[in-house]
């Protein structure tokens, strides 16, 4: 039987063994590879759609020292896997952190296109129960705009710029469509200065979308009710200009003659008489399709831009 003096010094012998083969062990191990293999198996759990697998393997790779590259991509694969779990907000949070913390690299415009790609999925999509997307708060597309617009100014030369670009055209058709409708809202309640406010930031905004006939006269008609003559001249002449041909071009016409004859006309005169020439009345804008509430649309803040990344390297 051992005694209890050799059975103390076998187990410090065993003790002693094990400390000096785990030494051995550690003295091998490379912490780059187990910084790689952890990166690879994590890319393999992001393919499989096991997204906390994966997080939780980029977070072990961001621990590895001394390791700048492969904890930048891990940071941005992080994002890439709350992106695809729809956890938009932590997801932009993450991008964002990475567009601080790494500066300069080389993935700076795919995680500013993500964080507009972030905003983008949540602008509510349009359902046959529910009011038009450019009825509802525009706080979502003008984020999603605001982030796709910095991408397209800081990296134009992106190869990820057209599907930036993409995006933004979708997100500034539905705000001018919104501008558009509030202004409508305002006309038919007689709000003229909603108009005026509503239809120059479309002009000013969306010059594409914004240059139709009805856009045109609609100000116009609004210039009028709110006493200003001459920006009211000035877009009866721009319709006429861009419209030779339009339906309403001998109203349009006949209201410019009235409004330059008034200010011919010297103010308060003892016995002049007014021009015989009344403006013609408002033409009918095409029906909108969808009829406004009898509530007044929310106003809305314009988002704060997000904070500029470097521009992309070679620029």
């Amino acid at each position: 039987m051992i005694s209890t003096a050799r059975q103390w010094l076998l187990r410090s012998a065993l003790i002693a063994l094990s400390v000096s083969c785990a030494a051995s062990v550690a003295e091998r191990v490379n912490p780059g590879e187990i910084a790689k293999k952890r990166y690879l198996m994590g890319m393999e759990a992001l393919a499989a759609s096991d997204y906390e697998v994966a997080i939780g393997f980029f977070k072990q790779v961001m621990r590895v020292p001394g390791f700048v590259r492969l904890a930048a991509n891990a940071k941005l694969r992080i994002g890439d896997a709350l992106f695809l779990q729809e956890r938009y907000e932590q997801a932009i949070s993450t991008y964002r952190a990475f567009l601080r913390e790494y500066e300069g690299d080389e993935n700076s415009p795919y995680a500013q296109l993500r964080i507009g790609h972030a905003y983008y999925e949540q602008i509510p999509s349009d359902w046959f129960l529910a009011p038009p997307r450019y009825e509802r708060q525009q706080n979502a597309v003008r984020q999603a705009a605001a982030a796709l617009r910095q991408f397209v100014r800081l990296y134009p030369t992106s190869a990820l710029r057209e599907q930036a670009q993409t995006m933004l055209d979708d997100c500034e058709q539905q705000l001018y469509e919104h501008e558009v409708y509030v202004a409508r809202f305002y006309h038919d309640r007689g709000k003229h200065n909603g108009v005026v406010q509503r239809l120059e930031r479309a002009f000013e905004k969306y010059p594409e979308q914004a240059g139709t006939p009805d856009n045109y006269l609609m100000l116009a008609q609004a210039y009028v009710k709110t006493d200003k003559s001459e920006s009211a001249q000035a877009m009866y002449q721009a319709y006429l200009d861009r419209f030779p041909d339009g339906e309403f071009r001998a109203d349009a016409s006949q209201n410019l003659a009235t409004l330059r004859a008034l200010q011919l006309t010297p103010r308060n005169p003892p016995e002049t008489p007014k021009p015989d020439t009344p403006l013609a009345p408002d033409p009918p804008f095409a029906p909108d399709p969808n009829p406004t509430p009898e509530t007044e649309p929310p106003t809305e803040r314009e988002p704060a831009a997000d904070p500029a990344p470097s521009p992309e390297p070679g620029q």
